[in-house]
């Protein structure tokens, strides 16, 4: 479940089995992978994981406020942006300085700057774009003079001399935001009504020799216009922006044009890509030969888009990418495609979750090729492109800071570059942690090897335990590379790095991280090692961490209930019995839970001689697997607990945070403030089982959560306490499973608190579902009693009880409420009404075998009639079996299902019937009724066997007959008895 609101980030009914029968049984009711291209990707040819520049950020000329656009000559960078001086690399803000006033150029080879080129400018410039000849650039802003004349809002400059182009003077009315050029002429974007005097809104084409207006070129819009890019060969223009119209026709933030004479030509991208008006636009263009590159944003209404988009150069969509997070800049290079803006989120392409607070990702790299499609995570803040052709997102995140010069809260503004670097221009002062102010670059490793090696963090420090005797097991979490996917992990013993004990490749990124490990053998008991883990990059980089010493044991832990838990197949088990520490170890796999500071460790557990942990209820008091995976929709959750909280909370469960709480959390179990458990996942809505006993008694509990085809199942020591099987899946996206708390918000019965003060011990995961007899073994398997009531000594009772079904009453009292239970379950019903008697004679040959009468024909809600006490959601699933006899002739329901345990019920169906006739009928409801009916009358007084079953292959026709009653029943999945007597 997602409880997030997410502000655009610029600039059961449960019904209950009913029986107006006799002598009755009723039951049956029956990893997204990681970016892998980077500066050494395992298959470069594959268009999937083309190599990108590397994350090394480069040393750079400086500036002292922000870089609005680039634009690469040769290996010449010319800066366009707000700022007065530029200093180099390394040097601390205010010293040497030199002079630079909106405008620089540099070496985008050494990051040097070009002290010949020097063109001041008196106000900003905002966009900067060259000749295809590469002869000149040309600049637009808000100036009004260059260098030492006047020049209004657009200037050209000689790339030759460094100096204005004197005989290229427009005058722009207003500001230019964008600008295209081929070598005879320039398009200008921007907030300007006229050019030269001559009315001409938002976009022009301005002749290269002159400065004169092309008149003949006509395309003018309603909006700004904030983005341009032509076609090489001068046969389109690309037009982006704010406006929805362009040259009185509808084109919504995107057009397209010819270069000649500005007629509009089709841009089928532009009926997905949807970005106009006063909140929303698009704010870059890149052309290439193949290819034409968008970005977009919004803040509000009237966009879509504030990723990238890839058309043709006829403007069909090749793909987009729809990362979360403003946009602009693009810029491809070989067969990678680079963004600046602040993406947060782009779990929808296969990449980095959403983090709280939020992490800011300023620069990242897509595949030029078209790869897969678009998913949706279900933020209704945002648009669904579900199917949508995506790219590739590459592993390629160089770390920023945001600047405060623009007072907006960014970092990059611009992206540039030739074959072999990106330029990337803002506001950051800082890169990868280096002071590095508003200029930065990128190589190819064929040009400079990458210095950026893994990541050094905590989880990557080898945890060294002995279990086993003769046996250390070292764990730890994968580490993860700015620029690189594919890392070596060579693990070494005291210290003898000539020969690692093991030594392995694992692919990862910052926010898929496997856990490792590895079980070292053939020690010697009682002696003591130490370890330490190596991790290389394809480029070489390297680091290590050391871990703890440990000794070696000389005996096996576990024990009956460890061996039950791993017979069964635990993918993770947790006992939570460390005396102290900050990891819980994993005793079947590596993924050892992070513990947090709210839980202390040694409380005496639920297995005699094996400790537990004390979760103390506050946002500390939790423990969380160390990777993140997508949610399965099979699994089994097992844990035992013991509190008297009357404040709830969650014991176990999975969210996609693996800190604070999380904003999607469902696939959890959680005690309400009475203590009652519940199970609950998210598949587009709250989906729940509970139990309706309370257990915050101060013992300990073993609870059992399942998912999977059979739907969900919740046990409580041994029993189950809810179930429902038309839900067979929870909330699409990935995470991490958390011990003791997460967010309930919006939950069923929603507890006082989120984290659970109490007792946890023995957690384990399961891959698959677990059967009723697993579980029961598990419980009996930690030295308890058996939780099932012993099977009936008949043998017709025997033949039931062993079909397992839910519930099976005899319905053989002679007094009382009570509909005593003859399942494993003690199942109980109970009696309502006033019309029954008890003690009658029942279908099995003797007098041991009781029924009961039902005498009343009433259609009145004082009917007699027996229900069961547990709720049951919705089954799908399920066999319903009833013996009765009767000679009416006024019908009535022998058995069905209804969400009132008294009186009369205002939903019901899956029942059995009989119609005045004496006919019977099986109907369920699916929006319109569904029915079969028996061939012959059953009023004859005679006892009958009736038989109801629907599942994955509808209903199944009723099965009825004259009781041969010293033989079991011929029985399905599931079948149920009951016996049944109306007047």
């Amino acid at each position: 479940m997602s409880t997030e609101l997410r502000p655009r980030a610029r600039s059961l009914g449960i019904l209950t089995a009913v029986i107006t029968a006799v002598g009755l049984v009723f039951g049956g009711l029956a990893l997204a992978s990681p970016a892998s291209a980077d500066t050494a990707p395992v298959d470069p040819t594959n268009p999937a994981t083309p190599p990108t520049v590397s994350a090394d950020a480069l040393p750079t000329t400086q500036i002292d406020g922000v870089a609005w656009a680039q634009v690469v000559v040769g290996n010449t960078v010319y800066v366009a942006g707000k700022f007065t001086t530029a200093r180099p690399a390394g040097a601390a803000a205010g010293t040497n300085t030199t002079p630079r006033s909106n405008l620089l150029a540099y070496d985008i080879t050494t990051g040097n700057l070009i002290s010949s080129f020097n063109v001041p400018l008196n106000a900003q410039a905002l966009a900067i774009a060259a000749s295809p000849d590469g002869s000149r650039v040309y600049v637009g802003g808000d100036f009004t003079t260059a260098g030492t004349g006047n020049y209004y809002r657009i200037v050209a400059i000689s790339t030759a001399t460094g100096q204005v182009i004197s005989s290229f003077r427009p005058i722009m009315e207003s500001q230019v935001r964008s600008l295209a050029a081929t070598n005879t002429a320039v398009y200008a974007g921007g907030t300007f009504a006229s050019v030269n005097g001559t009315s001409h809104t938002y976009v022009a084409k301005i002749k290269a020799s002159d400065g004169s207006l092309d008149t003949s070129w006509t395309a003018t819009a309603d909006a700004p216009v904030d983005a341009l890019a032509v076609s090489p060969d001068g046969s389109k223009v690309y037009i982006g922006g704010r406006f929805q119209n362009v040259s009185g026709a509808a084109n919504y933030g995107l057009a397209m044009a010819t270069g000649t004479d500005g007629s509009l030509l089709p841009f089928p991208a532009a009926a997905v890509v949807r970005d106009a008006g006063t909140q929303a636009g698009i704010t870059a263009l890149t052309a290439t030969a193949d290819r034409v590159y968008g970005s977009g944003y919004v803040f509000g209404a009237g966009g879509n888009l504030e990723g990238i988009f890839s058309a043709d150069p006829s403007g069909n969509l090749q793909w987009l990418e729809d990362c979360h997070g403003d946009t602009y800049s693009v810029y491809p290079l070989g067969d990678a495609v680079y963004g600046a803006g602040h993406p947060h989120y782009c779990g929808n392409v296969g990449g980095f979750p959403q983090t709280d607070p939020w992490t800011y990702h300023h620069t990242i790299g897509f595949s030029k090729a078209t790869t897969g499609t678009l998913t949706n995570n279900g933020d209704g803040a945002y648009a669904n492109f579900t199917g949508q052709p995506a790219p590739s997102l590459l592993n390629w995140f160089p770390q920023y800071v945001t600047g405060s010069y623009t007072g907006q809260g960014q970092a990059a503004w611009s992206l540039a570059g030739n074959s072999q670097y990106l330029a990337v221009g803002g506001e950051f002062p800082y890169v990868n942690g280096v002071a590095q102010y508003g200029l930065t670059r990128y190589a190819m490793n064929s040009v400079v090897k990458s210095k950026v090696g893994p990541n050094v963090n905590v989880p990557l420090v080898p945890n060294a335990a002995s279990f086993t005797a003769g046996q250390a097991r070292i764990s730890w979490t994968a580490t993860y590379d700015q620029d690189n996917v594919n890392l070596n992990y060579k693990l070494v013993r005291d210290g003898n790095t000539a020969n690692p004990v093991y030594q392995t490749n694992q692919v990862s990124n910052f926010w898929t991280r496997p856990a490792m490990g590895f079980i070292d053998t053939g020690l010697v008991a009682g002696s003591t090692h130490s370890y330490r883990l190596y991790v290389t990059d394809p480029d070489g980089n390297q680091i290590s961490r050391l871990g703890n010493t440990v000794t070696i044991s000389a005996t096996n832990t576990g024990g009956p209930y460890a061996d039950s838990v791993t017979g069964a197949g635990a993918s993770s088990y947790w006992p939570l019995d460390e005396a102290s520490g900050a990891a819980a170890f994993d005793h079947v796999a590596f993924s050892d839970l992070q513990v947090q500071a709210g839980v202390t460790r040694g409380t005496d557990g639920p297995i005699s001689g094996v400790t537990a942990s004390t979760f103390n209820g506050s946002a500390t008091g939790f423990a969380v697997t160390p990777s993140s995976v997508p949610g399965p929709n099979t699994f089994t959750t097992e844990a035992w607990f013991r509190t008297t909280t009357t404040s709830g909370g969650k014991i176990i469960g999975f969210g996609n945070s693996n800190t604070g709480t999380s904003s999607g959390y469902d696939r959890h179990v959680y005690m309400d403030n009475s203590g009652k458990i519940w199970f609950g996942v998210y598949p587009g809505s709250v989906q729940t089982v509970n139990s309706s006993a309370s257990f915050n008694d101060g013992q300990w509990h073993q609870v059992v959560a399942s998912l999977g085809a059979n739907g969900m199942r919740l046990y409580v020591d041994g029993k189950v306490v809810g179930s429902r099987t038309d839900v067979t899946t929870g909330q699409d996206y990935s995470g991490y499973w958390r011990v003791g708390g997460d967010n309930l918000g919006s939950w069923s019965n929603q507890p006082s608190s989120n984290f659970f003060a109490g007792d946890i011990g023995q957690v384990a995961i399961y891959p698959t579902v677990l059967d009723r007899t697993t579980v029961v073994n598990q419980y009996i398997a930690s030295g308890r009693p058996s939780p099932l009531a012993p099977a009936p000594a008949d043998a017709y009772g025997a033949s039931v009880y062993n079909s397992n079904p839910d519930l099976f009453w005899r319905l053989d009292e002679t007094s009382g409420s009570v509909a005593k239970s003859a399942d494993a379950y003690t199942s109980n019903g109970t009696y309502s009404g006033t019309a029954t008697t008890k003690n009658q004679t029942g279908v099995l040959p003797g007098n041991a075998d009781k029924a009961v009468r039902f005498n009343t024909n009433s259609s009145g809600s004082s009917g007699g009639l027996v229900t069961s006490n547990q709720q049951t959601t919705n089954p799908t699933t399920y066999s319903e079996e009833i013996w009765f006899k009767t000679t009416t002739t006024k019908g009535g329901k022998l058995i069905g299902f209804g969400d009132a345990k008294t009186g009369l019920s205002g939903s019901y169906d899956r029942h059995i019937y009989m119609q005045d006739d004496g006919h019977i009928v099986f109907g369920t409801w699916t929006g319109q009724t569904n029915t079969i009916t028996s061939p012959t009358a059953l009023n004859n007084n005679q006892w009958h066997y009736a038989v109801a079953t629907q599942g994955a292959g509808g209903m199944r026709p009723l099965r009825r007959r004259c009781a041969d009653r010293n033989q079991p029943a011929d029985r399905r999945a599931g079948v149920h008895r009951l016996l049944a007597h109306r007047r």
